[in-house]
């Protein structure tokens, strides 16, 4: 009886460990099927813009290609003063690419499609 319940602890523990890998596959890119539905807090400064993922909390670079000019255009024109942090919904993937600065390279998120932005959220909850 031991024997049976070790074994069943070690299935459930590598399903556990194989489903978070396939988890972190998706986000960093690697389904094939296409970009992720993505929310995060956007930031635009100084040439250079950060995404803060909602759902894991990741801070990453913006890769100035796909989408970009879209992202960044309704960030400007949404936001009240400079270096404000605004909601935005976009389709992307998690790329590698050389940074400005600095050795690399860098995980950094590829907007695919810009979707929208949503000036006084944040990661799905109305700020008060």
């Amino acid at each position: 009886m031991r024997n049976g319940v070790q074994t069943l602890i070690v299935i459930f523990l590598c399903l556990l460990i194989c489903s978070n890998v396939q988890t972190d596959q998706a986000f960093a890119g690697g389904d094939p099927d296409g970009p992720l539905l993505m929310s995060g807090m956007y930031l635009y400064m100084a040439d250079a813009a950060i995404f803060t993922d909602c759902r894991t909390g990741r801070n990453l670079p913006v890769a100035m290609e796909g989408d970009n000019r879209a992202l960044e255009e309704a960030y400007l024109k949404a936001r009240h003063h400079p270096g404000e942090a605004l909601l935005v919904t976009l389709q992307g993937r998690i790329v590698e690419r050389m940074p400005m600065e600095g050795p690399g390279p860098v995980a950094m998120l590829l907007p695919e499609k810009f979707h929208r932005v949503s000036p006084g959220e944040k990661c799905g909850l109305p700020s008060r």
